[in-house]
């Protein structure tokens, strides 16, 4: 059946993640070009009180891998933020899509209906694994997604919809 939770969380995983790595590697070009520090990139908001392109990255990462976990009912894996240029924050999306790819399939399925206590800030939502999927690990996964690929647009960089949508 092509709507599971394995299906949906996997596809999505592999395209966003794949395409946000890709375009790591672009930026680094980028910035090359340009011959200005990755720093500056990095750094760039869309708004002062938005977080900068490094943290939309490292987020996007962390939660299809969290969230990912939390549904397979497995221990969460570890994200340091330790990451200072495109290459490591590459990395940090591929091991995050490998963590993702590498969940037994049968083990997220198996999970789908079950209900979970998801913390989220101050309060608690009790959502199925299907609904946490739907209602907040993908949404998020795309939101900071977006706001990268804004972010890179912002600084000039000559990408498009087929860079957002798979890696180039």
């Amino acid at each position: 059946m092509s709507d599971m939770v394995s299906y949906m969380l996997k596809s999505a995983s592999q395209q966003m993640l794949g395409a946000m790595a890709s375009n790591m590697g672009h930026a680094a070009e980028y910035a090359k070009t340009l011959d200005i520090e990755e720093r500056v990139l990095l750094e760039a908001r869309l708004y002062p009180d938005m977080l900068p392109l490094i943290r939309q990255v490292q987020i996007a990462g962390e939660t299809v891998a969290r969230g990912a976990a939390r549904i397979a009912q497995l221990d969460m894996p570890e994200f340091e933020d330790a990451e200072t240029s495109f290459a490591e924050l590459q990395t940090r999306l591929n091991n995050a899509n490998a963590f993702v790819q590498g969940i037994d399939s049968a083990v997220l399925d198996a999970h789908e209906m079950t209900e979970m206590e998801i913390p989220l800030g101050p309060m608690t939502v009790n959502w199925t694994g299907r609904e946490y999927l739907s209602t907040f690990v993908l949404p998020n996964l795309h939101f900071h997604a977006s706001i990268t690929f804004a972010l890179l647009r912002q600084a000039g960089m000559r990408i498009g919809k087929r860079e957002f949508l798979m890696a180039t």
